[in-house]
């Protein structure tokens, strides 16, 4: 019994319809921790006056002369993700969310030898959520002229939810050498969680004597937790007004994760076997899974120089490609029912959670001037560039992800400093769009055959948040 292209589209649209769901989660510089590393958008590399020095450079904490510091700090932001013409003209994707974030906690341990620093935090690299719906209705050429003569009654509606959090745990240690050189290490604990969801509805009248329903639904499920472990050596350099640094990350160790992944398709009254139409069920669902999740080999270096009232910092960082890989792996099982539809086809195949990662390039410049002893003003800017690898665009598979689009950052802000403690405010300013989103599953021309895997077309996306940071440092006592 031969399979046409019908069913494929069937298939491929339940996996890829609407977009290829990616957002701010391809990207590795949304955030920044700590007060005065976010008011400088991490161009703190150098080496900083405080202990957010754990993840940007651990050498640097050896410079440190605080036995303890406590730092927190938390953005507040409103964000809007639009993604045009989701499934046709005027049925677009809108995502809207205000929410806060805590970008860091932490502080340092006092030890006895005092070459010897030793601290440790809590941030947030990833806090994502989006929700989407695109609806639409109207008469369409879709069938052949010879079962329904003109335009059939179309309704096609698709529903996005994606929750995606990652915590980050670091403990770390820095030696100082001598007055000038400083090295350390830091143990970072990645904590990713994300529960991802999409529907899709798609319903067309036929005009014939019965009004024959051709339809298709979909609902996928991913949920999975992952634990995996970095560790980040930097060296520090300081000799009077300059300080520089280099860092290394290592790739991700993986240590334990579980997940589960279900997908359920059913086509009514399609052609898929033949010219005769039939309806058909594709359906599976496998937990307990184990999870794997991959960070690349990444390179940072910064340079900090230090005037009577002017403070310049610029850092860059490198993070090395992921060839694609699976987040949980699929046992192969009858996915098409009745069985005899497409025996070829499995679950391992088309309920495959897929990522990738293509190299990025990041550059941060921030700027500090001292308007007094006891107010610092900020202005700073840095590139995000994503690393949303196009390949897995063009493989069947569960793409859980939303962004492609690079994202630039602006921050500005003030720091209020006492005897012992710094209290920072700032605006955080942050776009990013691209001309060149592609998606499967327009409806602008739809046809029998291409009905639920939908035209791929180009289109619009972009990303805009405003946010306000409230960060506070506390300075215990001086060795």
């Amino acid at each position: 019994m031969k399979f046409n292209q019908s069913f494929n589209g069937i298939i491929l649209m339940s996996i890829c319809f609407v977009l290829n769901v990616k957002a701010q989660d391809t990207n590795y510089w949304t955030q920044q921790y700590g007060s005065n590393s976010v008011l400088m958008s991490g161009a703190v590399v150098g080496g900083s006056d405080d202990n957010t020095m754990l993840y940007y450079n651990p050498g640097a904490l050896g410079f440190l002369d605080n036995s303890s510091i406590s730092v927190n700090a938390t953005a507040y932001r409103a964000e809007n993700i639009t993604i045009s013409n989701a499934i046709g003209q005027k049925a677009s994707f809108n995502s809207r969310q205000l929410g806060s974030v805590p970008l860091l906690a932490g502080g340092m341990i006092r030890v006895k030898n005092n070459n010897w620093k030793v601290g440790y935090g809590f941030m947030a690299p990833t806090s994502f959520n989006f929700k989407g719906v695109a609806r639409k209705e109207g008469f369409f050429d879709i069938i052949d002229e010879s079962e329904s003569t003109g335009l059939e009654e179309t309704v096609a509606e698709s529903a996005i939810s994606d929750r995606l959090n990652e915590i980050l745990i670091a403990f770390g240690a820095a030696r100082r050498l001598n007055e000038n050189w400083s090295v350390g290490l830091t143990n970072l604990f990645t904590v990713r969680s994300q529960s991802y969801s999409r529907s899709l509805s798609t319903y067309v009248f036929m005009n014939d004597t019965e009004r024959t329903l051709v339809a298709a639904n979909l609902n996928e499920n991913v949920d999975y937790y992952n634990v995996r472990y970095s560790a980040k050596l930097g060296v520090s350099y300081q000799k009077e007004r300059w300080k520089a640094g280099l860092t290394f990350t290592t790739p991700a160790i993986n240590i334990m994760g579980i997940g589960s992944v279900a997908a359920n398709i059913q086509a009514n009254n399609f052609k898929l076997i033949d010219d005769n139409r039939i309806s058909a069920v594709a359906t599976g669902r496998q937990s307990e899974l184990k999870t794997t999740f991959k960070s690349p080999l990444s390179v940072s270096a910064g340079l900090n120089y230090f005037g009577d009232k002017s403070h310049i910092g610029i850092s860059c960082q490198y993070y090395g490609s992921t060839d694609q890989y699976d987040i949980m792996d699929i046992a192969s099982n009858t996915f098409v029912r009745p069985a005899n539809t497409a025996p070829e086809l499995g679950t391992d195949d088309f309920m495959r959670v897929r990522a990738a990662a293509k190299s990025v390039f990041n550059v941060a410049i921030g700027y500090e001037y001292l308007l007094k002893e006891s107010l610092s003003l900020f202005l700073s800017a840095r590139n995000d560039m994503s690393y949303f690898d196009k390949s897995l665009n063009d493989d069947r598979g569960i793409k859980t992800t939303i962004s492609s689009w690079d994202i630039y950052h602006i921050s500005s802000g003030i720091t209020i400093k006492k005897n012992q403690s710094n209290l920072s405010l700032g605006l955080l300013f942050s776009t990013g769009n691209t001309d060149d989103y592609e998606q499967k599953g327009s409806l602008n021309n739809p046809n029998e055959n291409d009905l639920i895997k939908g035209t791929t077309t180009i289109t619009k996306a972009s990303y805009g948040s405003l946010g306000l940071l409230l960060g506070y440092t506390l300075y215990f006592k001086k060795f």
